[in-house]
């Protein structure tokens, strides 16, 4: 494999990033500019598309260490460290959506990659694989979005506000890394991730790396230009199976509603479409404790036939699996 590194095994929300902001003491290191691209490779290759994992904001291949082992079951699944972020190496194309998404197809293309891929993203992660799609639609066999930022986005003021509010966080966040704050904010931060073990040290090895932290804050200023990059394209989705999971603390407060009608929207134009009601999730606990919506999407893409129409559960299994379908 050319500039990869595998290990082989058989958005935060703007409250998070406001905690963010107290901590730091940021090390300056960060990976040599030839160090190969961090990528978590389990499962074996089978009939079923491998499935590509996109972090969020802020987020590393360690947000979905406990996602990727129920997917593993089922097939080949990758979760990868952007360039710039936890052990890949430095960005050299910039932060903007269409360099990350070249930046995936690179990454595919060195996996050896032949065959259409699941494509699931986290938060802003969301938004690359949605420009991805776009750029590609031939290489995805679906997409999954989690609690995600998308194209739709733009059509909710309340929305854009919140996301531009996460931008001054995001600035915030690299000048208080600069002046060396106390880290507990950043252990705190990982334990409510879910994250334990090596995972748990990786993701507070991040949050304490000034590199990572200045390419998360410069990912995330490109995010709202991006939103506007990806509505420009002439669509070519509504071919692609997905599955959106959906959901907040409280899913009647107006910004939970916003988040959700956007996501409809492109549940609605999709053919082949699932919605995954999620109440009461925080924005990354479908990555830990709540994962079953993740799997339950995936696994819907991995074995659901693409034939052009809507999916439809029958109301037993919507109640066997503690779904709402839309």
């Amino acid at each position: 494999m050319r500039g990869v590194q595998v290990i082989l095994k058989a958005r935060p929300a703007a409250a998070g990033l406001a905690a963010l902001v107290a901590c730091a003491c940021a090390r300056a290191d960060a990976p040599p500019p030839t160090a190969p691209i961090h990528v978590d490779c389990r499962g074996k290759p089978s009939a079923s598309p491998t499935v590509i994992l996109e972090a969020g904001l802020f987020g590393t291949a360690t947000d979905f260490d406990q996602v990727v082992p129920e997917l593993a079951q089922g097939g080949r699944v990758c979760a990868y460290d952007r360039k710039g972020l936890g052990r890949s190496p430095p960005k050299t194309d910039g932060e903007d959506v269409t360099a990350v998404a070249r930046e995936l197809n690179d990454l595919l293309d060195s996996l050896g990659e032949q065959r259409p891929v699941i494509l699931v993203g986290h938060s802003n992660g969301a938004l690359y694989v949605e420009e991805f799609a776009e750029l590609w639609p031939e290489r995805v066999a679906g997409l999954v979005y989690v609690n995600g930022v998308n194209s739709d986005d733009l059509d909710y003021p309340v929305l854009m506000d919140d996301l531009a509010k996460e931008r001054n966080l995001a600035r915030l966040t690299v000048v208080a890394a600069h002046l060396g704050l106390a880290p507990l904010v950043a252990d705190w931060l990982t334990a409510r991730a879910g994250l334990n073990g090596q995972a748990a040290l990786d993701k507070r090895r991040a949050l304490g790396n000034l590199s990572h932290l200045r390419t998360a804050r410069d990912e995330d200023l490109a995010i709202i230009p991006g939103i506007k990059t990806v509505r420009s394209h002439e669509t070519a989705l509504a071919d692609i199976p997905l599955a959106v999971v959906v959901g907040a603390v409280d899913p009647r407060a107006e910004i939970s509603t916003a988040w959700r009608a956007a996501g409809l929207e492109a549940v609605n134009r999709a053919k082949t479409s699932w919605m995954l009601d999620a109440p009461g999730v925080t924005h990354a606990s479908p990555l830990a404790k709540d994962r079953h919506y993740v799997t339950a999407a995936v696994n819907w893409l991995r074995s659901h036939p693409v034939g052009g129409r809507r999916a439809e559960l029958t109301s037993a299994e919507a109640e066997a699996g503690g779904f709402d379908v839309h």
